[in-house]
């Protein structure tokens, strides 16, 4: 029956990502999700800096230690717009045990938080 349950949550999440991928970013509009959303943990130390996020491998802000072992086991991959969909979708899902709760569950709106996050340099 487990097997079942993980299964189906698979299957929802390929098909909320598959759908997210047709979906345009709008940077701007993403800009107003990370400081109404976002910016409370990641602007603090509270969670690592979204800045250059995209294309980074998971788990690998030096000077943030507050990774669970959720993402510190998909350490090996990066932070794709794909992944960052996914896990904003649902990020006990995308890593069970991840401290993460939040969720952005409408399409437009990961796209553009994730439209947004690419205009962000690393940080220096």
């Amino acid at each position: 029956m487990e097997w079942a349950v993980l299964a189906a949550g698979a299957v929802l999440l390929a098909v909320a990502t598959a759908n997210a991928s047709d979906v345009v970013g709008d940077p701007e509009a993403g800009a107003e999700t990370y400081n109404t959303v976002c910016e409370g943990c990641h602007g603090v130390s509270i969670a690592p800096t979204l800045r250059g996020v995209i294309g980074r491998p998971i788990a690998s802000v030096a000077t943030f230690t507050g990774y669970s072992e959720a993402l510190k086991s998909k350490s090996a991959m990066s932070w794709t717009e794909a992944n960052l969909d996914a896990f904003l979708t649902a990020p006990g899902t995308f890593a069970p045990g991840t401290l993460m709760t939040q969720t952005i569950p409408e399409a437009q709106r990961r796209a553009d938080l994730i439209a947004y996050l690419a205009t962000l340099p690393p940080p220096r």
